[in-house]
């Protein structure tokens, strides 16, 4: 059903960079969910270059009650893409798609909602994934390695874990941050220009524990290539990488201090002394200006500058060593 009778149960938002090849399956995989829901669809397309725009535009003319295109001129991030989507979202729940990822289950709207409105103990709700390829060929062999699907997810798990209950195109979740100020929730952006998924789990977790089914309600395209705008391609090219993903649980821990209450003893980022130590040998066969700015940066950011101060010291002997 579309979204004019009245309130709209769900906002559906999907982020899209690039994905003319994929698309058109996301959006099919939303618009055949078997549900009488009241929905719409909000689909933010980064400025790709590619068709991609086109076929958003074609499947609002088709769908124009449902389907909300926000197709921008300038790129902005998938975190400022996605912060943005929410800001215009007017469902009582979200449930976010990836552009090139779509859901299997076609009952998983209909499913996930019941559960949440029957439960409302819990924030959200979240479930399995396939892994795909670019053609769409399932890889059974593999599974989603960043998502721990515990039966209960809280804080503590994240902490402990760095991991996400659920691969984002799984879940739902109430939509508690339609009633901030947009402000109130930038560090969707500010955190990471193009990682989300523990920024939104985090978020998520404030208002409390999310629940995983043991059921497989969405397929994650995995594409690591040479020259693609995928996740994966984008960031396995990006030679900073290690200090990227060294300052974003930073900053998400600085948030959660401010607004969660965390602990001084607990610390997000399970594997930041591993990324750490790689960026300080990065540092010492290619020592330039910017890679020591971005080490200065770390130990700043890291709330535990001691420490790291002596990772420094210790790889350095290491690898004189």
């Amino acid at each position: 059903m579309n979204g004019n009778a009245g309130s709209i149960d769900v906002s559906v938002l999907v982020l899209s960079y690039y994905h003319e090849k994929y698309i058109a399956q996301a959006l099919e995989s939303v618009l055949t969910q078997e549900t009488d829901l009241t929905y719409e669809i909000l689909v933010g397309d980064d400025a790709s270059g590619d068709r991609t725009p086109e076929i958003v535009r074609e499947y609002a003319q088709r769908y124009p009650d449902i389907i909300k295109p926000v197709l921008r001129k300038k790129n902005t991030g998938a975190g400022y893409n996605g912060w943005d989507l929410i800001r215009r979202s007017k469902g009582t729940y979200t449930a976010t798609l990836e552009g090139d990822d779509f859901w299997l289950d076609p009952k998983k709207m209909q499913k996930q909602w019941e559960f949440l409105e029957a439960h409302k103990e819990y924030v959200g709700c979240t479930g399995k994934c396939v892994i795909v390829d670019e053609n769409g060929t399932p890889d059974y062999q593999r599974g989603c390695h960043f998502a721990w699907n515990k039966k209960v997810f809280t804080l503590q798990d994240l902490i402990d874990s760095w991991q996400v209950p659920g691969q984002v195109g799984a879940g739902m979740t109430r939509n508690f941050l339609r009633d901030m100020d947009p402000e109130e929730y930038s560090i969707f952006y500010t955190a990471h220009p193009n990682v989300g998924d523990k920024t939104g789990t985090l978020l998520a977790l404030a208002h409390g524990p999310i629940y995983c089914f043991n059921e497989v309600f969405s397929c994650y395209r995995v594409v690591d290539k040479k020259g693609e705008h995928n996740w994966f391609s984008i960031h396995h090219s990006n030679p900073y990488r290690n200090y990227d993903m060294f300052m974003y649980p930073c900053k998400l821990e600085s948030w959660a201090r401010k607004n969660m209450d965390l602990p001084r003893n607990q610390h997000l980022g399970k594997r930041n002394a591993y990324r750490f130590a790689r960026f300080v040998e990065e540092c010492v066969h290619s020592p330039t200006p910017k890679r020591l700015k971005y080490l200065a940066e770390m130990v700043a950011g890291s709330h535990q500058p001691l420490k790291y101060c002596w990772y420094i010291l210790k790889a350095l002997i290491e690898m004189e060593d």
